[in-house]
C-alpha cells in the first residue's frame, strides 16, 4: 500500500459509503413504485422528501461503515526480502470482526435491501397482472403481453440485483467462516483476481437498469429520445431571434417567446412565453 495512513482508511471507508448508498438508493427507488402503484396512485416524492431521503440513505452509509474507518490500519508486512506496507482491517478480535461483517455488511447491505427489493416487486407484479381495465377482456392478448413483458422486466431487475452482489459476499462468508480451506496460492487469486471482478459485478448493478429499462420498455425509449431531441432543439435554437411584421413582433431570447402586437403601427399587447 503505496499510498499512506490516511488513505488507507479513507479509501475503504468511501468506497464502503458509495456502495451502501447506491444499494439503498435502488430499495428506496422500489419502495416508491410500490407505494405509487400498490397504495396510492397519488404519491408523488416532492422535492423536500426527496432530498430528506437522499440524505438519510447517505447517512445511512457513513454511520454504517464508521468501524471500517477506525479499524483499517496501515502495517508493514516483512518478508525474507523486504518490508512491504500494507493496508487491511486489524480489528481487537477476529470474533468481532466476523459478527460486524454478517450483522452489519452482509445482512446490512445487500440481504435486507434484497428483501425490499423482492417484496416491492413482488407486490407490484402481482398488482399489474390481476388489475384489468374497464371494458377490456382479461384474456386480451395485448394486455397478456403487456403484462409478461412487465413480469419479465422485474424479474430480471431482482434477479441481477441478486446475483450481482452475491458472488463478493459468498467470498467473504468464506473466508470468514472457512478461511483454512484456502491455500496460498488460492488466496492469491481470490485477493488479485476473484475480489476485483466481483467489485466491479456488484458496482455496475447500478448501472444496469436504465437498460433494462429501454430493452422492456417502449416508452422509455420514446420518453429517452424526445428528451434528447428537446435538447438538440434547445441548443440549436438558444441565444436571441427577433422578427417583425406589419402586425406584430415575434423575440424569442434565450428560451423566452415574446410576442408584441401592432395596430397602426403602435405596440398594442404583448405576451410573453
Amino acid at each position: 500500500w503505496p499510498f499512506g495512513a490516511f488513505l488507507c482508511k479513507a479509501t475503504p471507508y468511501l468506497q464502503g459509503v458509495s456502495v451502501c448508498a447506491s444499494v439503498y438508493t435502488l430499495a428506496a427507488i422500489a419502495l416508491d413504485r410500490y407505494l405509487a402503484i400498490c397504495r396510492n396512485p397519488q404519491w408523488r416524492i416532492t422535492t423536500q422528501l426527496s432530498r430528506l431521503m437522499i440524505a438519510s440513505i447517505w447517512l445511512l452509509g457513513v454511520a454504517l461503515l464508521v468501524p471500517w474507518a477506525v479499524f483499517y490500519e496501515q502495517f508493514e508486512h516483512r518478508t525474507e526480502f523486504q518490508v512491504v506496507p500494507m493496508c487491511h482491517q486489524i480489528w481487537p478480535d477476529f470474533q468481532s470482526q466476523r459478527a460486524y461483517f454478517v450483522g452489519a455488511i452482509f445482512v446490512g447491505t445487500y440481504l435486507f435491501p434484497l428483501l425490499v427489493v423482492l417484496l416491492c416487486y413482488i407486490c407490484i407484479g402481482l398488482r399489474v397482472w390481476n388489475r384489468r381495465a374497464p371494458g377490456v377482456p382479461k384474456d386480451n392478448r395485448l394486455i397478456r403481453h403487456s403484462k409478461m413483458k412487465v413480469m419479465k422486466m422485474l424479474a430480471v431487475m431482482v434477479s441481477l440485483f441478486a446475483l450481482s452482489w452475491l458472488p463478493l459476499h459468498a467470498i467473504y462468508m468464506k473466508m470468514y467462516f472457512n478461511a483454512d480451506s484456502f491455500t496460498q496460492s488460492e488466496l492469491d487469486m481470490v485477493y488479485n483476481v476473484a475480489i476485483p471482478i466481483s467489485q466491479w459485478l456488484e458496482l455496475s448493478n447500478s448501472g444496469i437498469n436504465p437498460i433494462i429499462y429501454c430493452f422492456f420498455s417502449r416508452n422509455f425509449r420514446r420518453g429517452f429520445q424526445s428528451m434528447c431531441f428537446f435538447r438538440r432543439r434547445h441548443r440549436r435554437f438558444s441565444g436571441v431571434y427577433s422578427s417583425t411584421t406589419k402586425y406584430m413582433t415575434i423575440e424569442y431570447v434565450n428560451g423566452h417567446v415574446t410576442i408584441i402586437f401592432r395596430r397602426d403601427n403602435r405596440d398594442e399587447s404583448s405576451s410573453t412565453l
